[in-house]
């Protein structure tokens, strides 16, 4: 098909679009996630460099509840163009039952999960539907595999389940699919480096043991979030 617009025109739309990145005007993306996320949201951002502003909230939200309990003040009043969220480690964290703080306790002694699967479900259904309202392209990452979780060798494990995060990703899985929101499957991308025989490391350190086979762990997430933009 013939194009009919002057080259005036392409040429001044590609002045504006110049002068916006000099002016600051880079698209905004919001990052959401625990600790060990953010450590990937961080490495996507530098590699993206000046294509978007990331903004990690000053809020302290390691898990779906006590994400949902603030999620206004964490999406504050500015536009987003990209929302990228993950909550999944801090659900399947064994707590103390008697406060309503997240104070680590071992399941032998009591400790009971973070969060239900059914209240995990619950709050990720509702969380979505606030991130819409946004306006943004919002981007959900699955949770990091947690085939070792003997992080803490005082606790010996018990503030985990092995594995557990595969009934959580399927639950998040489904949870996006009816609502349209595009998945990033980082588990799938981390289980694809190691052999069925191969040892992991522990289910935080996943970022540090890829990076001596020369694989990013923030490869699929830093893609992901490029296409959104």
């Amino acid at each position: 098909m013939r194009s009919f617009l002057k080259p005036s025109f392409i040429l001044g739309v590609l002045l504006l679009s110049i002068s916006g990145a000099f002016a600051g005007e880079r698209p905004r993306v919001l990052f959401l996630g625990d600790p060990g996320y953010r450590q990937i949201g961080a490495a996507a951002a530098k590699e993206l460099g000046e294509l978007a502003k990331f903004v990690f909230p000053s809020i302290e939200a390691n898990d779906s509840g006590s994400a949902l309990n603030r999620i206004d003040e964490i999406l504050g009043e500015g536009e987003w163009k990209v929302i990228f969220f993950n909550f999944g480690h801090g659900d399947l964290f064994y707590k103390d039952p008697r406060t309503k703080e997240i104070r680590a306790m071992s399941k032998r002694v009591g400790g009971v999960r973070v969060s239900t699967a059914e209240q995990y479900k619950e709050n990720l259904e509702k969380i979505v539907n606030r991130l819409k309202e946004s306006g943004a392209k919002i981007i959900w990452g699955s949770t990091t595999p947690m085939v070792t979780v003997n992080a803490f060798p005082s606790y010996q494990g018990n503030l985990f389940d092995a594995n557990s995060e595969i009934e959580y990703n399927i639950i998040a899985a489904k949870v996006m699919a009816s609502h349209g929101i595009a998945v990033c499957d980082v588990h799938a991308y981390v289980m694809a480096q190691f052999a069925p025989e191969d040892k992991h490391p522990a289910y935080n350190a996943y970022q540090k043991d890829l990076a001596k086979k020369k694989v990013e762990l923030h490869t699929p997430v830093a893609k992901a979030i490029a296409g959104g933009l």
